[in-house]
């Protein structure tokens, strides 16, 4: 993968973290492993979570009381904002007003309308606006995005999309499966990662279908299985399955070229090991050369999209993933409800 030589900022990037479940754990940890990032202040609204952090020994860093308190501290540069989508958008409004940049988890908003809204709101306030879709961070997607850009597969067809789990114990009644807290099911919480690579790799879908069923997860009032298909007027298709029956994790994400095809399998621990596959024509009809690379060791999207963060804003530049990408997102994922409601391939405008 190509090397980015921008100078880092003169002192590292003081950044306070709202929200300690387990992704803002994950986004805590990675922010240890930088010198480019420190945590400066945490706050959860669970205060064993901020406390247990709190004393860990060589790791210094303020425990608020509030969320407003962290926002008022001027020593703060940034915020990655890791909490229910129920709130998120109340929190990165104030964080903007506070004069923070924001990294904060995916999809940005209650509604399209919203992360509209939220995305102007940033483009005032003239702070960096990162939308956590760290799946574009690892390194089996962005050496297959370098490969696609230079041409290697020709003109992309098709994706051919699976992303599910099995959840766990009690999943069904889980904050992230009852729609006053997530708003959404498998579709909105990993089914949006799809949609996003997707429009990254793609884009200017106007078309989509979509079948939403519970099917397992009985005491969820949100699927657990969504099936969908995005389209754009080039001809070109997304079709994916985004599932909390799929008992054995699986990540499968499959590009599909005029001159050949791109496939990421895995996403590292319980998802395998993370590889890309690169078959390239030489002839039609006979079988295609491949080449194979592996990624194995520990999920390093958590560190990378911190660091095109901390990147973004030390030149002053639009992230990887910014408000107006996430914004697309909403639409298509809106559009993805609207069409299971009605079971009718729906016309949007992204």
């Amino acid at each position: 993968m190509k090397k980015n030589n921008i100078k880092p900022n003169t002192h590292p990037l003081r950044v306070g973290i709202i929200g300690l479940g387990m992704i803002g754990t994950k986004r805590f940890n990675a922010i240890q492993q930088m010198k480019s990032i420190i945590s400066h202040g945490i706050f959860d609204v669970d205060k064993a979570k901020s406390t247990a952090i709190a004393n860990i020994p060589k790791i210094p860093v303020i425990q608020y009381p509030s969320y407003q308190a962290l926002l008022a501290d001027p020593t703060i540069e940034a915020v990655v904002i890791a909490t229910p989508p129920h709130i998120t958008s109340k929190i990165v409004r104030d964080a903007f007003k506070a004069g923070k940049h924001v990294l904060a988890e995916k999809p940005l908003g209650n509604t399209a309308a919203d992360a509209a809204q939220i995305s102007r709101a940033a483009q005032r306030s003239g702070k960096v606006l990162k939308a956590g879709f760290n799946h574009r961070h690892h390194p089996a997607i962005m050496k297959a995005h370098e490969l696609f850009k230079e041409g290697a597969i020709g003109n992309i067809m098709y994706i051919r999309a699976v992303y599910g789990h099995g959840g766990r114990k009690g999943y069904g009644s889980e904050w992230r499966m009852q729609k006053k807290f997530s708003r959404g099911g498998e579709l909105y919480d990993q089914g949006v990662h799809v949609i996003d690579l997707a429009n990254w790799f793609i884009g200017e879908f106007d078309r989509v279908f979509a079948t939403t069923r519970n099917l397992f997860w009985k005491k969820s009032d949100l699927e657990d299985n969504a099936f969908c298909q995005m389209l754009n007027k080039k001809g070109q298709v997304a079709s994916f399955h985004a599932s909390v029956t799929q008992w054995k994790n699986k990540f499968s994400f499959e590009i599909f070229g005029t001159k050949g095809y791109l496939f990421i399998d895995g996403l590292g621990r319980s998802y395998g090991t993370e590889k890309l596959t690169v078959g390239i024509e030489e002839e039609l009809g006979k079988p295609y050369n491949e080449t194979i690379y592996e990624f194995p060791g520990e999920d390093i999207s958590w560190r990378e999209e911190l660091t095109e963060f901390e990147r973004a804003i030390a030149t002053k530049r639009r992230p990887m993933a910014d408000g107006t990408d996430n914004v697309v997102v909403m639409k298509l994922l809106e559009g993805l409800y609207r069409s299971a409601k009605t079971n009718k391939i729906l016309n949007i405008k992204t």
